[in-house]
């Protein structure tokens, strides 16, 4: 069967959901709140840079909602499925201000960075973007994770509306590469290839990172938990005020 090679994120927003089957917003909602009780930071507004199909930004208990994401099909899925919400396609990286408590950048959204060049342009730019008052919490999946879950490993599922699909994972570890293939398949007999591809930074290049911002305060957190983050974590949450 020939595949026509798509960008990651277009056909792809189809089956997204599915993808994502196994990820608990709620719970993701709840840890979130709990950290703002933690660490005293509001939630009454939420801006979510990365809010693909806009199932968690559906979910999370804010007054005011926004979210932005580059990928137009996952933006299309996001606005049919919850007509009112604020989502238009707009680049994390460089992000337009709004007035809003929390930015948010979670689900490893940062990991498609492909350089620490880049992932400190964009913490730069976020660091002129935030007000007093204004916090930036985002993450990284790290080695561990990837080592564990994502090397070596495929599967294979249906989407409700028959489209299916097979996902194969490898780990290119000597230049720290995720990478995700996506073959789908369309009920039409059409076909498609995505590859996704994630760069995997170490604990230490992140943390050294918030040396250069000297007018912020960083917190580095093990991921679902209030466990201070450590080099041998599998993914690292950051809150950033």
């Amino acid at each position: 069967m020939q595949y026509h090679s798509v960008p990651p994120y277009t056909r792809s927003s189809r089956i997204y959901d599915t993808l994502m089957a196994d990820v608990d917003y709620p719970g993701w909602c709840e840890y979130i709140l709990d950290l703002a009780d933690v660490f005293a930071f509001a939630t009454r507004s939420v801006y979510d840079l990365s809010c693909g199909t806009g199932t968690f930004l559906h979910l999370f208990p804010a007054a005011e909602k926004a979210g932005i994401d580059l990928s137009g099909p996952m933006i299309e899925i996001a606005r049919k499925r919850y007509p009112g919400l604020d989502v238009s396609i707009g680049n994390m990286l460089n992000p337009p201000p709004k007035k809003m408590d929390l930015y948010l950048n979670i689900h490893d959204a940062l990991n498609y960075i492909s350089s620490i060049r880049e992932v400190k342009a964009h913490i730069s730019r976020m660091d002129k973007i935030l007000q007093p008052g204004q916090v930036y919490l985002f993450d990284f999946a790290l080695a561990g994770v990837i080592e564990a879950y994502f090397t070596d490993t495929a599967y294979e599922d249906t989407t409700p509306d028959g489209i299916s699909f097979k996902r194969s994972n490898t780990y290119d570890k000597e230049n720290k590469k995720a990478l995700t293939d996506l073959y789908i398949y369309f009920p039409d007999g059409s076909a498609c290839h995505e590859r996704h591809v994630q760069y995997i930074y170490d604990y230490d290049e992140i943390v050294k990172l918030s040396v250069e911002f000297p007018s912020r305060n960083f917190i580095f957190l093990e991921e679902f938990s209030f466990d201070e983050a450590h080099k041998a974590s599998n993914r690292m949450l950051v809150i950033m005020r």
